[in-house]
């Protein structure tokens, strides 16, 4: 089974095995969670994250051909090594 890319689920928050959740996750190691906030912030904060992960992943769906992968067959044996293109 391919890996997938997962931004997270608005209606559930669903964020198990997310980008959102990496986000979140990191944000919090960052600067600590949100202390005591009201759901509704938190949950704001989880949306913020969950569009930022959809837009992220679109963008790189959108542009899989920046993507290139050379192999090496010489040998008889396959080896993959990413080239990921990145505009600065």
């Amino acid at each position: 089974m391919a890996v997938e890319l997962f931004a997270g689920n608005l209606t559930t928050f669903e964020l198990e095995d997310s980008m959102a959740r990496e986000m979140e996750d990191a944000l919090n190691d960052l600067i600590g969670p949100l202390p005591a906030a009201p759901q509704k912030m938190v949950d704001d904060r989880r949306a913020l994250f969950i569009a930022i992960a959809r837009g992220v992943i679109n963008h790189l769906q959108d542009r899989q051909d920046a993507f290139v992968i050379p192999y090496n067959t010489g040998s008889g044996t396959d080896t993959t090594t990413p080239d990921i293109q990145v505009r600065t």
